[in-house]
């Protein structure tokens, strides 16, 4: 599975490197606009998705590093999480970004569902951008989660219990006394 992970990653990476971009540039626009714009008539705003496609952006770009493990996130991973595998940390990690990034990406669909009709104007071909690599960044979390849970499901782990039940006072398992 590492050789499927570490390009994954990549790409989760240059997801959010893109989707970083395109918020940066949507709240730009919408923090700045120009004079006569129709937009929000003239008034300077921000959409709130946009600020939080952002934060997911620079967890994802944030996180990506981790799992390279150079020597200095190795021993910060020893130090902070020395009780907990690995594998659930980043299975935590992924499903939090996965949450996140199905928000932000569902949220920005049902805002700006069909852009079609303004793809003259940059600042939809922006949004469209943006949605679309949103998806994309969820659908290479999924890719990962998906793949950070099968170590859960090949370890070998002992039987919880044996088959025999041995009841307490009783000579044998099998003898039961009534009273």
């Amino acid at each position: 599975m590492a050789s499927v992970r570490l390009p994954l990653y990549c790409i989760l990476w240059f997801f959010s490197v893109v989707v970083f971009g395109l918020t940066i540039t949507r709240l730009n626009y919408t923090l700045h606009l120009p004079k006569g714009d129709p937009l929000n008539h003239g008034a300077d705003f921000y959409d709130p998705v946009v600020a939080e496609l952002l934060v997911c952006s620079l967890l994802a770009f944030g996180f990506a590093p981790f799992i390279f493990k150079p020597d200095f996130m190795s021993a910060l991973r020893v130090n902070l999480f020395s009780e907990v595998s690995p594998a659930v940390t980043e299975t935590i990690a992924l499903a939090a970004l996965w949450l996140l990034w199905l928000i932000g990406a569902g949220i920005a669909t049902s805002i700006w569902p069909n852009l079609s009709f303004c793809y003259n104007f940059a600042a939809c071909r922006v949004l469209a951008a943006m949605t679309a690599f949103a998806w994309l960044g969820w659908l290479t979390v999924c890719g990962l989660l998906v793949i950070s849970l099968f170590p859960f499901f090949q370890k070998d782990r002992p039987p919880i219990s044996s088959r025999t039940i041995e009841w307490v006072g009783s000579t044998s398992p099998s003898v039961v006394s009534a009273v």
